[in-house]
């Protein structure tokens, strides 16, 4: 396998073109990673570089996409075909990546995902053509098998690292040789890549930690396609009901159940009755039927809870705006969830899990506030505290300001183009991994070993 350490060599005399390459089209999926590629692909269009977009897409779905521009392009795959425990694809999605990408001239990827193409498609391009290989890592999928999330299966409690025997605890049907080959083979297939991005220090240092090399490693931030100018703040004197939203997939892991625990727990308190409602915003899809049925009554019978359901994401502004506090209760680690950067363009205190990435990115006191993972106790003491005047007013003069996509395109086109300033600017990036995964608070989002 070829050095991933050895960038291609450039021809000065023929601009480079960039080919941004997600698991998904965003008008087909609306996860967290193919908006995060689009953005970017958006925000390099904007800035003038000559880049176009690819997406997988389902052959049975491929009339549920719509591309923007002659620069968008699909490659249809077969869900049944794929292996999802080593995560290798059909053959013939590598030919016809390869002869697209032959055919518009590309000489730089950039990788948001393997899953739907498969790992294949990554091997393949670093013997079949000579581009520079850039991969942006969204969750822990390569490290974890239980839907890259870092918890155990069944009993969902926070996995600090991943190891054959642990593994094969989480999923007995399997071998721990099993697991040691799929470590192999993913490992060999990242080592041939010459830089990695990832979008929060935690998730850095968790892949550093799993064995990629920590010089290769930059951390760029996921910029938001639109910002507003500026949000003024309501004036909260006479506040009364405070309302907190939760945005995004309605599931378990998104600690939904979490916060119908605590709807339980205040309309349970009289003195509470009326204080705080929360709102659920967003779908509920592929759920157990426990768990549709106990968001359904919740959401029916409870005055502390309501689902408003789906929402447009050119809307989610608005929304959040009609709410005081913004919600991500999450069961697991998250990297950079991109609700917490909507919330602070619509200059909304971010209330969250105190582990991971969302510790991460919203400061316990400064610009949210954090509660103990799994404890809807502890919740609400948080909740309590929150709906309070001084309180609000306070945090929400700490939320920071987002990047947006053209930001987030410069630093991306440092690392994805090379030349001797991109080189300054990217070893910028990964001083800074250097640097902040060994600080005290990136240490304090982990849990003892």
């Amino acid at each position: 396998m070829p050095s991933a350490s050895i960038a291609p060599m450039r021809n000065v005399d023929k601009p480079d073109r960039i080919a941004v390459i997600a698991h998904s089209h965003p008008s087909a999926t609306k996860g967290g990673a193919e908006i995060a590629a689009y953005s970017l692909y958006q925000g390099l269009c904007q800035l003038g570089y000559d880049t176009i977009f690819i997406a997988a897409c389902p052959e049975k779905d491929v009339d549920k996409v719509a591309l923007a521009s002659e620069r968008e392009f699909l490659i249809l795959h077969r869900p049944e075909t794929y292996d999802h425990f080593y995560h290798l694809a059909a053959a013939n999605l590598s030919r016809e990546l390869n002869e697209l990408l032959e055919r518009e001239r590309i000489t730089v990827v950039n990788f948001h995902h393997f899953f739907n193409f498969g790992i294949g498609v990554l091997r393949d391009l670093q013997t079949s053509r000579p581009v520079r290989k850039v991969f942006t890592i969204h969750e822990y999928l390569a490290i974890c098998q239980h839907h890259g999330q870092m918890v155990t299966n069944p009993d969902k409690l926070l996995c600090n690292a991943a190891s054959p025997q642990a593994c094969v605890s989480c999923f007995p049907d399997k071998t721990r040789q099993q697991f040691a080959v799929r470590k192999t083979v993913l490992s060999e297939v990242f080592s041939g890549i010459d830089a990695y991005v990832a979008p929060s220090h935690f998730l850095a240092k968790r892949y550093i930690d799993w064995g990629l090399e920590e010089s290769r490693m930059s951390v760029i931030e996921n910029g938001l396609r639109a910002i507003p100018k500026s949000v003024p703040l309501p004036d909260k004197s006479f506040q009364k009901r405070w309302t907190i939203g939760f945005f995004g997939q309605i599931n378990p892991f998104k600690g939904v159940d979490l916060l119908l625990d605590v709807a339980e727990m205040i309309e349970a308190d009289a003195s509470l009755a009326g204080r705080i409602q929360i709102r659920l915003h967003g779908n509920v899809i592929g759920q157990s039927d426990e768990f549709i049925a106990r968001v359904s009554q919740h959401t029916k019978t409870n005055g502390a809870i309501a689902f408003l359901g789906p929402y447009d994401n050119s809307s989610v502004s608005r929304l959040m705006a009609e709410c005081d506090y913004v919600i991500v209760p999450s069961r697991w680690w998250e990297n950079s969830p991109v609700v917490i950067q909507e919330a602070f363009a619509a200059a909304r205190p971010v209330i969250c899990t105190g582990i991971g990435g969302m510790a991460e990115k919203v400061t316990d006191d400064v610009s949210g506030l954090h509660f103990r993972h799994n404890d809807p106790a502890d919740l609400l003491a948080v909740l309590l505290k929150a709906a309070d005047v001084s309180t609000w007013s306070r945090l929400a003069r700490g939320v920071p300001s987002p990047i947006d996509v053209a930001s987030m395109a410069r630093q991306y086109a440092a690392l994805l183009l090379v030349t001797d300033d991109a080189d300054d600017v990217s070893g910028a990036n990964r001083a800074a991994v250097h640097t902040l995964t060994r600080s005290p608070s990136a240490r304090a989002n982990r849990l003892p070993s």
